[in-house]
């Protein structure tokens, strides 16, 4: 029962690559390199319910499931369904009909239970439901799911023989989360994380069908075409969406075209004098291009570019339109339209898609919008110069005796490219780009250059960079209540800082590098090491408490203070170059060294438990870890192992210490020197050319229930125990995204929800709870990264680097702007609903009947309770505002300002004022307890308004539009900013519930903004990044 109209098209029996368009299953001999994936794929669906298929745009998703995924279950006697067409008025039902072969059936959430049951009591075997595409219902849906959500949380908790795929582009995960965890218990039991071909697999798929159709190809082109085809430069065309892999589309493209100059030519195979001649990848691309759009005349070709903008948006996600809409979109004809779909159909860039009662059309692929959309704004670029041409010839015929307002143009242009070239290094250098775009600001009032002063405010606000250390920094951290941050580093710098502000409180020199530092709790006491051979432990204001050594003594190589700040403990070098001296002294007072024998050869670290009675050390040469008596500085524990000791670590509650060995193992142990069950041993190589991996440091979650385990194998590995207990309850789980080189450190945060990871390269890596998806990258630093840790509230992380930058990194807040609407209103206080449908309100307490809220011939468009629950503001079709009173003493009244129908509506949490978006793009303003009407508005938007929201504080508004812009505005009407980049298909907008962010949602990806940047008026921005930078604003 797989979908006939896609697993059954044409093939051409002579050609081995299909191109632009996914494989069918009528293409499956022609479809390599994605045989183990498939089988994988199969194993996980039939071993649960339902089953998560995601990867990146242009991974080939839709090809593995029809060209192999399908015909392997047919294969093994299970009826298939395949369903990807979401531009239905009601998903739901086709897909209940599709199951059943024939009608949908009574609309409800019992509906695909049903549709199971028939199809089951026709054929016993396994019936398999595949949900292709399914972001494309979550975008067109998202104001009102509908009842799929509800039928497939159904469908799987029944004991019919039901297995669900859903397949989904990556970045969709939190909504297909958001959309499903109300109905579908483990949602996340079984995932699998299809990645893009890798350099063997893609050679596979570049020889094998050529083969298979009697061809040969070269060595040398493979290996040229799995070079152009790799990663570039992660921001820039193409190389943009290969992220980390081959691509499929483009591959396919590449070789159908160097087959076809082959066989025109007589070759028995692909040639690298054939890529030569055509130009490379780029070349061939570029040829592709102009074949299609030479079919085009001058005037069609501008209407095509209007239609392939429409059709490729700036997300990255294809958007399917029926012909009336797509027209109206472009700005087009229909008859126009029509024709240049016509063209594009014929050359495979668009596909027509069966909708209920009609025909959509979309772009192949998702991967073509990095083709298309430059060429659509290359035309309308040229079309701008010819048209700008002759206005600036006027303009500089008709004002040739203004030279100044020449050179103010001039002036603005310089400033905007200038701005631009800020705009590339804001990730790079926050704070250089914030100085030199409130330079450009401070003499321009151009609007691209203040936008470029508040992507800089906002890049120096989420990840701030700390004053430099030259040659190097060597640590970084928090104190325990996050109130400061501590740096040193090779330029001999002791650093204490505002965790708040970034201003500098102390400074310690040393007369040397530094190795080592260290903070108490309260960040009352610091203590810093170097290698000029001091060490020195101080107060706030650099007051020096404790010194030990002296000058030119042997070097400090670690160093760790108590959390109450009485006790220190520190590695030095030996004098006589033999084992280093383990030492003790107490913090505030003269030096008193007491060293800690035991070790022999290197001792590589040194830190204390919570309490600070202890001490955990480890030798790399003597295999040891050992625990100490941090009171008596006696020995309590040698923890002994096979071989090197690469990192230890206490558990939280000290009751459990986790040491990572340099054979791949793991040992537990009790402080006491017990050993917990066996050693936790990494799994083998993936490739037995392959060196076995060592274990490089291990650190147990704050609960104690998870342990993490970096490996030089660039891993994270995750076990869940028992803690006490000697066997884990599972492990090792690997965490996705594993890093090309070495993994060296790894950490939890406080609250166990985020675990992180830093190795031998520059990218620090995240990873959210529940720790199934690839991690989130930080990436700033230009030398590998030395030293990163969590703050306290798990908000922030605090690294250092080799290139001397300290760096803080704001961890993005899990912002979901989740799917609303299902035509029932509740107020805040759960005491009342309102049904649009029928126009009743409702209250939860008693058995008071419904109250009908509506005259004959209205009905509610949108409706919204003010957050004290004592309004309830209804928008009507014809546009008329009732504000309907829920309290005794407070009037309702009604408003008919406009006669488009009202779009959105909101409430200031106070409930007492009221702003209406229409779909004449007027925004009007009310006062509840004095209500006066707003006929004229604010003109906010060239089309309807989509959204409205009040931030926290009701100094601000948030509107979007048809237009596709979100802007911020005041209760005067004055418009503050824009909220620039990806206006592509703007659902809404929204502040966070602190009030500190704005979320702006665009289909389903969404973008977080600070409020704090984004809702200033431009000459309130200026004055606020003097503020930040410390400077004194111009006069």
């Amino acid at each position: 029962m797989s979908d006939a109209p896609l697993s059954q098209l044409p093939v051409d029996v002579n050609e081995p690559y299909v191109g632009l368009k996914p494989y069918t299953e009528a293409e499956r001999d022609r479809f390599f390199g994605r045989e183990r994936d498939a089988q994988l794929l199969i194993n996980k669906l039939f071993s649960h319910p339902l089953t998560l298929l995601y990867a990146p745009s242009g991974v080939g998703k839709t090809s593995l499931l029809r060209a192999l995924v399908i015909p392997n279950l047919k294969a093994e006697e299970a009826q298939v369904v395949y369903f990807d067409k979401w531009n239905t008025p009601d998903p739901c039902s086709a897909l209940a009909a599709l199951i059943r072969q024939g009608e949908a059936g009574a609309p409800g959430p019992g509906q695909l239970v049903d549709a199971a049951h028939d199809a089951l009591a026709r054929d016993d075997s396994t019936l398999v439901i595949m949900l292709d595409q399914f972001e494309e219902y979550l975008q067109r849906y998202a104001a009102d799911l509908g009842l799929l959500p509800a039928a497939l949380g159904a469908l799987l908790r029944t004991t019919l023989d039901v297995r669900v795929v859903l397949s989904f582009r990556e970045e969709f995960l939190a909504s297909v989360d958001a959309c499903l965890r109300g109905h579908v218990l483990a949602l996340f039991a079984s995932t699998y994380h299809l990645e893009h071909l890798d350099r063997e697999r893609a050679r596979e798929a570049i020889v094998c069908p050529a083969r298979k159709y009697g061809g040969t190809c070269d060595d040398e082109l493979v290996d040229r075409l799995l070079d152009d085809l790799a990663p570039g430069d992660p921001e820039k065309s193409i190389g943009r969406l290969f992220r980390g892999g081959i691509e499929l589309p483009f591959l396919q493209l590449i070789c159908r075209s160097l087959w076809e100059r082959s066989r025109t030519r007589g070759h028995s195979g692909m040639r690298m004098d054939d890529y030569r001649a055509l130009g490379g990848r780029k070349g061939i691309i570029s040829t592709y291009l102009q074949s299609v759009t030479r079919n085009f005349g001058l005037f069609q070709r501008l209407d095509a570019a209007q239609v392939l903008k429409a059709l490729a948006p700036r997300s990255g996600v294809k958007i399917a339109y029926p012909l009336e809409a797509l027209a109206s979109q472009a700005g087009t004809s229909e008859q126009r339209t029509q024709k240049v779909l016509d063209i594009l159909k014929e050359h495979r860039i668009v596909r027509t898609r069966d909708a209920a009662g009609g025909v959509s059309y979309e772009l192949q692929h998702d991967a073509f919008i990095e083709i298309v959309r430059p060429w659509a704004e290359a035309c309308f670029k040229r079309r701008n110069r010819l048209i700008g041409g002759g206005v600036a010839l006027a303009v500089v015929l008709a004002t040739a005796f203004n030279i100044a307002m020449l050179n103010r143009d001039r002036n603005e242009a310089e400033a905007r490219r200038q701005a631009a070239e800020v705009s590339e290094r804001i990730d790079v250098d926050a704070r250089r780009a914030l100085e030199e775009a409130l330079a450009l600001a401070d003499g321009s009032g151009d609007h691209a250059v203040r936008t470029t002063l508040r992507q800089a405010i906002a890049a120096f606000l989420q990840n701030p960079a700390l004053p430099p250390h030259p040659g190097g920094a060597v640590a970084a951290g928090f104190s325990r209540d996050g109130s400061w941050i501590f740096s040193a580093g090779e330029d001999g710098e002791a650093r204490l800082i505002d965790a708040r502000s970034l201003a500098l409180q102390a400074r310690v020199p040393h007369a040397g590098p530094l190795s080592a530092m260290a903070v108490s709790a309260d960040g009352g006491r610091l203590v810093s090491a170097g290698r000029d051979g001091v060490l020195q432990v101080w107060d706030r204001s650099g007051r020096i408490l404790t010194r030990c050594g002296h000058p030119g003594g042997p070097a400090w190589t670690d160093v760790d203070i108590s959390r109450d700040g009485k006790r220190v403990v520190a590695i030095r070098e030996s004098e006589d170059g033999m084992t280093p001296d383990l030492l003790l002294t107490p913090a505030g007072a003269a030096c008193q060294l007491t060293r800690l024998s035991g070790h022999f050869g290197n001792v590589a670290s040194a830190s204390f438990d919570e309490s600070g009675d202890r001490v955990l050390s480890f030798g790399n040469n003597d295999n040891t870890a050992r625990v100490w008596d941090a009171g008596l500085g006696s020995l309590l524990a040698t923890l002994t192992h096979p071989d090197e000791v690469l990192s230890a670590s206490f558990s939280p509650d000290g009751k459990e210490i986790a040491v990572a060995v340099a054979d791949g193992s793991v040992y537990r142990w009790t402080p006491w020197g017990r050993l917990l069950g066996r050693p936790l041993e990494l799994p083998p190589p993936a490739r037995a050319d392959l060196p076995p991996a060592l274990a490089t440091a291990a650190r147990h979650a704050p609960d104690g229930r998870l342990l993490a385990v970096a490996s030089s194998d660039g891993g994270v590995y995750l076990w869940t125990l028992q803690p006490g207990e000697e066997k884990p309850l599972e492990g090792p789980v690997m965490l996705p995204g594993n890093r090309s080189g070495a993994a060296l450190a790894v950490s939890f945060s406080p609250d166990g929800k985020r675990i992180l990871s830093f190795g031998t390269d520059d990218t620090l890596r995240v990873w959210e709870a529940p720790f199934h998806f690839q991690p989130r990258e930080f990436r700033g630093h230009s030398a590998a990264v030395r030293n990163a840790v969590f703050s306290p509230d798990g908000a922030r992380v605090l690294s250092a680097g080799a290139d001397g930058v300290v760096r803080l990194w704001r961890m993005p807040v899990t912002d979901l702007l989740t799917p609303q609407g299902n035509g029932l209103v509740l107020s805040a206080d759960r005491r009342h609903s309102f049904r649009t449908a029928t126009g009743q309100l409702l209250t939860g307490e008693g058995d008071a009947p419904p109250l009908k809220l509506l005259k004959a011939g209205e009905s509610v468009r949108v409706a919204v309770f003010s957050p004290d629950g004592h309004w309830l503001a209804l928008g009507m079709h014809s546009g008329r505002l009732r504000v309907v009173s829920l309290v005794e003493g407070e009037k309702s009244f009604d408003f008919d300002d406009t006669v488009s129908p009202i779009a959105a509506l909101a409430f200031d949490r106070q409930g007492r004022r009221l702003v209406s978006g229409g779909t004449d793009g007027h925004l009007r303003f009310y006062d509840v307890h004095t209500p006066k009407a707003d006929p004229g508005g604010l003109v906010a938007h060239t089309g309807p308004v989509v959204s409205v929201d009040v931030a926290p504080d009701g100094a601000y508004i948030i509107s979007t539009g048809a237009d596709g812009a979100a802007r911020v505005w005041d209760w005067q009407h004055q418009a503050l900013s824009t909220l620039e980049g990806g206006a592509d298909r703007v659902r809404d907008a929204r502040f966070s519930s602190d009030g500190k962010r704005i979320l702006r949602r665009n289909g389903d990806r969404i973008t977080t903004f600070d409020a704090e940047v984004w809702a200033r008026s431009d000459a309130d921005l200026i004055d606020f990044a003097h503020r930040l930078l410390g400077k004194t604003p111009s006069p």
